[in-house]
């Protein structure tokens, strides 16, 4: 009964996200599959979304044109498969974040935000391992501050496997308040990371397609459903 009454309020839920602007802003480009992949496809249909990457990714660990190439080619890749518009990237140092004034990744955000006009907006956890997503989620909750004509009504953030885990030293462990079921398209997120074949580890490693499927089902019994992702939900206005 219980699961039955979840799957009515989910529905009609989903209804509400219907013809809206969505923004995702990550770090870097896998980001959005580990953290909100299952969305993306539940939400692609009936939504306008975009998807904006502050750095390459790859950059800190090599300075490999051809490696950073590669990245940036499975991503499109990628977004052709899911039928996306192509992902903005604003080649920003990766890893290196921190060593910006956050005022300057602000105001590229903001132009993004001034642009596209989104309603809802994914981005990181706050207290993630990974300083890139520490600094995206700041850089993003700073541009979509609830000032006059803001069009932004809803922020979440999303966990990220081997980053937001790992944050457990700021003793502020990623506890999500907001689910959405992806029974139907936890097949579709595991084949999506699959493009992004240089970031996949071998299991027990947080980052493998197995520990994808583990964490979607964990999120999944928490929140009643077979698989889910979890997010907190950050802001939430109501006009």
């Amino acid at each position: 009964m219980l699961r039955k009454q979840k799957k009515r309020f989910w529905k009609e839920n989903l209804k509400l996200l219907k013809n809206k602007k969505i923004l995702i802003i990550a770090a870097h480009p896998d980001d959005e599959i580990l953290g909100c992949g299952g969305t993306i496809f539940k939400l692609k249909k009936k939504n306008n979304i975009k998807i904006v990457f502050l750095t390459n990714g790859v950059s800190a660990r090599s300075n490999s044109e051809n490696k950073i190439l590669k990245r940036k080619l499975e991503c499109e890749k990628l977004f052709k498969y899911l039928k996306l518009g192509k992902p903005t990237f604003f080649d920003l140092p990766d890893n290196q974040l921190d060593q910006l004034p956050l005022l300057k990744i602000v105001k590229m955000v903001e132009k993004i935000i001034k642009s596209f006009k989104p309603e809802i907006v994914f981005t990181h956890y706050e207290n993630c391992l990974n300083i890139d997503h520490q600094i995206t989620y700041r850089a993003t909750i700073t541009a979509c501050r609830p000032i006059k004509n803001i069009s932004v009504k809803k922020i979440f953030s999303f966990e990220v496997l081997s980053s937001t885990e790992w944050g457990v030293f700021k003793k502020k462990s990623f506890q999500p308040n907001y689910y959405f079921e992806i029974d139907k398209e936890i097949k579709s997120k595991i084949k999506a990371m699959k493009f992004y074949k240089s970031e996949l580890k071998k299991y027990p490693h947080s980052r493998s397609l197995k520990a994808i499927e583990a964490l979607a089902k964990f999120r999944g019994i928490s929140s009643g459903f077979k698989y889910a992702e979890g997010f907190v939900l950050v802001r939430g206005m109501v006009k």
